[in-house]
């Protein structure tokens, strides 16, 4: 099927405002420069990785785990996290985050205007999508998983439209694997379509053969035992997706009230499309979407995955109906004057989405911003300027944070590498409320410690305080300190005793690291 557009045959600046808007759009969306908190783990990692020459096979950061067997599924991605920053440092980051934002977005506007497409269409559902797509896009492993998902559908798409690249995926696979454990998505969209299409009576190309997809499906599965870890990534991937995940991006969406009000227009789109269009929607891509629609309802970590998937289909099916409206009310069609007004609506838009996306990226000077109030960044200053060194216990955020600074003298009870490390009985324990004084006695009683590093919470203070094997040593309106009555912090303790401690009055730094 040839590529068509909707506009007359001398030159219109619509299209590329349209297509301009999207991007911008994009640049506004991915514009988070917060620091995510398994940054600093990603670049201690991949650090690791790269002197040894591969993923570091047992944990040496925590002392609950100590020795267990690491399955680092990320460990690729991280080496590249790692480099960037020691080359470009954290504006590196920033950078690499949204090239590969824009790179996603590319393939979904490519694979929009591979077939009739109307550049009005094109702008809203683009946008739409990039609005869904933007909670994911971190500076976080994830993103290599969206911008692959994003090319194999590009690839599977043109494959229907007799320009078979097919053999591009395996080796994409190949390098996929090793990235994130994203890339199940990839072989579950390969194979599902394959039996899409062998079952299906349907489509706007049924004559394509299936052989290709399926063998394609096939090969793509064997790549993903070219990693480290062989078919025991695999087995660990089913295992960990299998359980229950107690964080935000793996709850599901609430249906019946305005979060996440994007994803579900999105979705109300498709099921229209999808009841309007009847027998003729019904094709592979349809099937992907919903399925996906579904996922990102179950999963929020999904809606990133689902807006790539929709919107091609809503573009492509929501162009016919405008094309048959102006076709059956010729009326709407637009004027000269009313072309050049849309024109200039448009890239105003697309202006001012530029200007705001930009904003954070000028006002942050192109640093990853470290916000004081959301990591224990002055307690932790107290302990590494006093040299202060043990095993630590603390919330799940603050892992990796601590491992960045105070690694090796210093070994955390938990951090967000969750399951690739930690056995499910460590997770569940430190699954904990500020607030629950009971619960963290609880966690001190079966994981000992020599540091305490809690948020700031006058319930558990006072009731610590009351504990005699521990001593209060700092304090500020995020996070506090206890150190035990110990052999190992007797050096510390009397100094802290004698007044020689090192309190550094200076302000907080709130840029990366």
């Amino acid at each position: 099927m040839r590529r068509k557009i909707f506009l007359p045959t001398t030159f219109d600046p619509l299209p590329a405002v349209c297509v301009l808007l999207v991007f911008c759009t994009a640049v506004s969306g991915f514009s988070f420069v917060t620091a995510d908190p398994d940054l600093w783990g990603h670049l201690k990692f991949g650090a690791a990785s790269w002197d040894v020459g591969g993923p570091v096979r047992t944990d040496p950061y925590s002392y609950t785990a100590q020795g267990h067997e690491w399955i680092n599924h990320e460990w690729l991605s991280e080496i590249l996290f790692s480099l960037t920053y020691r080359f470009f440092g954290d504006t590196g980051l920033l950078l690499v985050k949204l090239a590969i934002g824009l790179g996603t977005v590319a393939f979904v506007v490519r694979t929009c205007t591979d077939r009739t497409w109307h550049p009005l269409v094109l702008a809203g559902v683009g946008v739409l999508a990039v609005w869904v797509m933007q909670k994911g896009f971190m500076t976080r492993p994830q993103i290599f998983s969206f911008l692959f998902f994003a090319g194999f559908w590009f690839v599977l798409h043109r494959y229907f439209l007799a320009r078979n690249r097919l053999f591009l995926l395996p080796p994409a696979m190949v390098v996929w694997v090793n990235l994130h454990g994203g890339f199940l998505m990839g072989v579950a969209l390969v194979t599902g379509v394959a039996g899409w299409r062998t079952i299906e009576k349907v489509g706007f190309d049924s004559r394509r053969p299936t052989r290709w997809l399926w063998i394609t499906a096939g090969v793509c599965l064997s790549a993903t035992l070219v990693n480290p870890y062989g078919f025991r990534l695999l087995s660990f991937l089913y295992h960990s997706l299998s359980q229950t995940r107690q964080i935000t991006e793996w709850t599901p969406v609430s249906l019946w009230d305005a979060t996440e009000i994007h994803l579900k227009v999105m979705a109300a789109l498709l099921c229209f499309t999808l009841a309007a269009g009847r027998r003729r929607a019904l094709t592979w891509e349809a099937a992907a979407a919903a399925a996906l629609m579904v996922a990102a309802f179950r999963h929020q970590r999904h809606m990133p995955f689902f807006a790539i998937a929709a919107a091609p289909f809503l573009v492509f099916h929501l162009s016919g109906f405008v094309h048959k409206a102006v076709e059956r009310f010729p009326q709407l069609k637009l004027g000269k004057s009313a072309r050049h007004l849309v024109v200039a609506a448009v890239a105003l838009l697309a202006a001012w989405h530029f200007t705001v996306g930009s904003a954070p990226y000028r006002h942050s000077g192109f640093r990853i911003v470290v916000d004081p109030s959301h990591y224990p960044v002055g307690a932790v200053r107290f302990l590494h300027d006093n040299r202060v060194s043990g095993d630590i216990l603390l919330p799940f955020d603050w892992g990796e944070y601590v491992i960045w600074w105070l690694y090796p003298g210093c070994h955390v009870s938990i951090d967000g590498r969750f399951r690739t490390v930690y056995p499910e009985s460590v997770l569940k324990d430190h699954l904990i409320h500020r607030d629950d004084t009971e619960g963290w006695l609880r966690l001190m009683a079966k994981y000992p410690a020599d540091i305490l590093l809690l948020e700031t919470s006058d319930k558990v203070a006072l009731r610590i305080h009351d504990e005699t094997d521990w001593v209060h040593v700092y304090a500020d309106k995020t996070a506090m300190v206890f150190c035990r009555r110990n052999e190992n912090n007797r050096a510390f303790l009397e100094r802290m005793r004698n007044g020689s401690v090192i309190r550094d009055g200076s302000a907080l730094s709130v840029f990366f690291p």
